[in-house]
C-alpha cells in the first residue's frame, strides 16, 4: 500500500484510536431521522420543482410481478440468512412502518437520493464479478447521502472509516475528503467489498458485517448475541432487499441529470483559494453549497485538478447565482466566527451533531475545549461556522419528577405508562401527534430497556 506522508499520519492515528463496532451503523431510528432530514435538502426542492410530487408526493405500495427485479443468488442467500435472525417478524414490521409512513415518504427519499449515482455504482460492482446489489448498500447506511459525515469520523454515502478510507489509498487531508467524491469512493468501495467477500467466500451476510464493521468484528459476530441496535439495521437491510426489489417507482434518474444541467461552475485562479464564511449569500445558499461540494471540508477551499472548481446553483433552481468567488481573501482574525448554541438531546453523539450543523467533530472538540469524543445529555456546545438546518429541532428538558406531572401548559409533553407488550412503535399509533422517531428523541430509555409500568413522555396533542 503506497501511502503519502500526511495520509500515512492519518492511518497511524486512526488505527490507534480506532474502535471499528462503535456507531459502524445507524438504528432504526437513526435512520429515518437521516433520511427524514433530506426532506428539507435543497436538492429535493430542485426536483419538485422541475415534477412536482416527485419525492414529496403521498404514496401508496404498487405490487406489479412483471416488474419485479432479478435479483443475483447471493442477493438470495443474503436476505435468507437475515429472516433466519431473531425476532425477525418484530424487526421487519418496524422497519416496513417506518418505510410506508408518510405515504411512503422514508422509501420516497432513499430511493430518489440513490437513483442520482446507483446505476453507475452496480455496474462498478458488475464489472469486478460482484453483485450489483452490493450498490444497495448506501441506502442502509446513510439513505444515501453523499455530503454524510457522522459518528465514528464515518464520512460519504458508504459511510466508511478513516482506516479502511486510507488503506484504499482516497486522499484525506485538513479541507479535502476523496470518501465524498464519487468517481474515488466507488472503486474503493468495490475493493472493500472484494476483500470482505474473499475473507468470507459463500457467507453473504458476513461479508456485509465485514464491509460495515471490519473483518475481526464479522469473525466474532455471534447471532445469540447479536446487540440491538446491529440486529435493527440488518432487519432494515433485508426490508429495504425487499421493496427495492418488489415495490414498483419511477426512476429519478433523468430528473437528476435534468438538475445537474442546471448547475454550473466557478473557481479561482490557479494556487489561490477562498473562504466559504466570506460568500455573500443567504444561510440557506451556503448549507447547499456545502451540501453540494461536500469534499472540500473546511471553511477554506483550494481548488485541485479533481475539482478545479466549486458547483453552484443557479437562478433556475430558485437560488441567487454567485458571479465571482472571493478568491485570496481571508477572514479577519480579529472577528470571531458566528456560533450556534446546541444542547446535546437523549442518543446524539458529536458525529451526529456535527452532521446536523454541517461541520467536522475535531471542529466542535477544539472550540469547546472537550478532551475527546464523549459528551453528556443536556449539555451545552458552541458549533462554529454552524448551519442549523431549516427545521432545527428544540426538543423539551427532562422532567425531575420521575412520576410524570400532571399535562398542563407549561409541560411540553404528556405522559403514557407503558402496558405489556408495547413498544415505542406500538405506543406511537395510539397518538396522532406521535412518531416513533419523535418518542426516541423524547425519552432517554432504550428501545429494548421499555419495561410495563415505565412512563414515557408523548408529545401534547
Amino acid at each position: 500500500m503506497d501511502l503519502s506522508p500526511s495520509n500515512f499520519v492519518l492511518l497511524f492515528l486512526a488505527i490507534l484510536t480506532a474502535r471499528p463496532t462503535a456507531m459502524s451503523q445507524p438504528d432504526l431510528s437513526g435512520w429515518n431521522r437521516l433520511v427524514r432530514q433530506m426532506e428539507h435538502a435543497p436538492w429535493v426542492s430542485d426536483l419538485e420543482r422541475m415534477e412536482p410530487g416527485c419525492v414529496l408526493g403521498m404514496f401508496e405500495p404498487r405490487l406489479n410481478p412483471e416488474r419485479f427485479k432479478t435479483r443475483s443468488a447471493w442477493a438470495d442467500g443474503l436476505t435468507a440468512q437475515l429472516e433466519a435472525l431473531p425476532l425477525a417478524e418484530h424487526h421487519a414490521d418496524r422497519a416496513l412502518q417506518v418505510l410506508l409512513a408518510d405515504g411512503m415518504r422514508a422509501f420516497s427519499l432513499v430511493q430518489t437520493a440513490a437513483d442520482r449515482h446507483r446505476a453507475e455504482v452496480e455496474a462498478a460492482f458488475e464489472a469486478d464479478g460482484l453483485p450489483r446489489e452490493w450498490g444497495l448498500l448506501p441506502m442502509a447506511l446513510t439513505g444515501w447521502d453523499g455530503a454524510y459525515y457522522g459518528p465514528g469520523r464515518r464520512a460519504g454515502p458508504w459511510a466508511m472509516d478513516l482506516v479502511s478510507a486510507l488503506s484504499h489509498q482516497l486522499e484525506i487531508r485538513r479541507g479535502w475528503d476523496e470518501r465524498h467524491v464519487m468517481e474515488k469512493m466507488t472503486p474503493a468501495a468495490v475493493a472493500q467489498a472484494r476483500q470482505a467477500t474473499a475473507a468470507f467466500p459463500g457467507d453473504p451476510m458476513k461479508q456485509v458485517l465485514a464491509f460495515v464493521r471490519g473483518v475481526q468484528a464479522a469473525q466474532r459476530f455471534d447471532v445469540e448475541q447479536v446487540d440491538a441496535e446491529l440486529l435493527e439495521w440488518l432487519h432494515l437491510l433485508r426490508v429495504l432487499l425487499q421493496t427495492d426489489r418488489n415495490f414498483d417507482r419511477d426512476n429519478a434518474h433523468s430528473l437528476w441529470l435534468m438538475r445537474d444541467q442546471q448547475w454550473s461552475t466557478v473557481s479561482c485562479p490557479e494556487s489561490s483559494f477562498f473562504h466559504f464564511s466570506l460568500l455573500d449569500v443567504s444561510p440557506a445558499v451556503l448549507r447547499a453549497l456545502k451540501e453540494e461540494n461536500p469534499w472540500y471540508t473546511s471553511d477554506s477551499v483550494a481548488f485541485n485538478p479533481l475539482r478545479p472548481a466549486m458547483l453552484t446553483p443557479q437562478g433556475a433552481t430558485g437560488w441567487v447565482p454567485l458571479d465571482a468567488l472571493p478568491c485570496g481573501r481571508s477572514p479577519d482574525r480579529n472577528v470571531p466566527r458566528p456560533v450556534v448554541r446546541h444542547q446535546v438531546q437523549p442518543g446524539e453523539v458529536l458525529g451526529t451533531i456535527a452532521r446536523d450543523y454541517r461541520v467536522r467533530i475535531d471542529e466542535i472538540i477544539a472550540h469547546n475545549g472537550l478532551s475527546g469524543d464523549l459528551i453528556r445529555v443536556g449539555q451545552w456546545l458552541e458549533i462554529p461556522g454552524g448551519l442549523p438546518g431549516p427545521k432545527q429541532e428544540t426538543l423539551p428538558k427532562a422532567s425531575s419528577d420521575p412520576a410524570g406531572p400532571a399535562a398542563d401548559s407549561n409541560t411540553p409533553w404528556v405522559w403514557h405508562t407503558v402496558q405489556p407488550g408495547e413498544s415505542y412503535w406500538s405506543i406511537s399509533t395510539q397518538y396522532p401527534q406521535a412518531t416513533m422517531e419523535s418518542l426516541l428523541r423524547m425519552n432517554d430509555i432504550a428501545p429494548e430497556a421499555l419495561r410495563p409500568g415505565m412512563k414515557v413522555r408523548i408529545p401534547p396533542p
